[in-house]
């Protein structure tokens, strides 16, 4: 493994900490990163890589209009690039390589965060308002080197209202069990949102990343530790014969997990914006990718018809919860 470093990275602690984790001579001084980041050189280098960077002038993103749940949201980048691959997800074609980044100064990363925060409650605003960090990579598996979650998980633990998403499809929650031995009482902000889809969907499609049973174990450890837990079943992919793979998988999770003590269910399909759904096509000739028709609203995504199947099963298998939908 080599890490690539920012001079100017190297001051923040968690770049110290993660460099000690790394053999010195597999480290390399690097002036900035998008000089290896906006390289297209294949998927992969020969050897695997790291790049950890400074994200200049912190960003929050506002999410699109019905993302997510309602009221005020928005994105946030402590890395780009995911150790999964997904091979549908849209960040397959967003980059121009695969090379993880790990943006090392999250304290000011946090300080944008906070001041937004400020400034949106001296504006009036008194609803929930969501921050989702995992839009870009999946961080909880990169948790065993960057341990973004010891840090940001008592950072939302200090605010009103406000919510932070993590959302994963790693079944590394150890971190989890560490933090819950540090304090007697839950983390009310967080919630741990797994992604869910059918285990010969996952084989085929969630390259790297953990089986069905294995969310559905970290799933129950996360509720017994009072944990609050979302089930995010996304992407909802409009294979061959989606409708019985899917009717029999929603019964696997009604068998499986307590859906009285998940916090939320969440449901979205596939669809993308014109430019990543060209990207896709290029890289994949998957048979579902011709079902997405483009919309007035620039979106590629399944007929109405599609999307009543879900309606009507997700009731059907779960009567008595509420569940949140993002169609756009």
């Amino acid at each position: 493994m080599l890490l690539y470093v920012e001079k100017k990275a190297k001051e923040y602690l968690l770049c110290q900490q993660i460099c000690s984790q790394f053999p010195e001579d597999t480290i390399v001084e690097i002036q900035h990163y998008k000089n290896f980041f906006d390289k297209k050189i294949g998927d992969f280098p020969l050897e695997p890589c790291l790049i950890l960077a400074k994200q200049e002038n912190p960003a929050i993103l506002k999410t699109p209009d019905h993302y997510g749940f309602p009221w005020e949201s928005f994105f946030f980048k402590p890395a780009i690039n995911c150790l999964f691959e997904c091979q549908y997800c849209y960040l397959q074609g967003t980059f121009k390589n695969r090379f993880p980044v790990i943006f090392v100064n999250i304290e000011e990363i946090q300080e944008v965060i906070k001041q937004k925060i400020e400034t949106l409650r001296h504006e009036g605003e008194k609803e929930m308002i969501t921050f989702y960090g995992s839009n870009y990579s999946d961080l909880l598996a990169l948790e065993p080197i960057t341990h973004f979650h010891e840090s940001f998980l008592p950072f939302f633990e200090q605010f009103e209202n406000v919510r932070f998403e993590t959302r994963t499809k790693s079944c590394n929650i150890e971190v989890f069990k560490r933090l819950k031995n540090l304090t007697s009482r839950p983390y009310y902000n967080t919630e741990i949102a797994f992604s869910l889809n059918p285990q010969e969907l996952i084989q085929s499609y969630e390259k790297k990343t953990s089986s069905l049973a294995q969310r559905i174990s970290a799933v129950n450890a996360l509720l017994d530790l009072w944990y609050q837990v979302w089930l995010r079943f996304l992407p909802l992919l409009p294979v061959e014969d989606y409708q019985k793979i899917y009717r029999g998988f929603l019964q696997e999770i009604k068998e499986n997990i307590d859906i009285s003590r998940v916090a939320s269910i969440f449901i979205a399909p596939l669809l993308y914006n014109e430019d990543d759904y060209q990207k896709i096509r290029k890289k994949h000739q998957y048979p579902f990718l011709q079902g997405l028709k483009l919309q007035s609203n620039g979106l590629r995504k399944m007929d109405s018809d599609f999307y009543s199947f879900f309606d009507h099963l997700f009731a059907e298998i779960f009567p008595d919860k509420e569940f949140f939908r993002d169609y756009q």
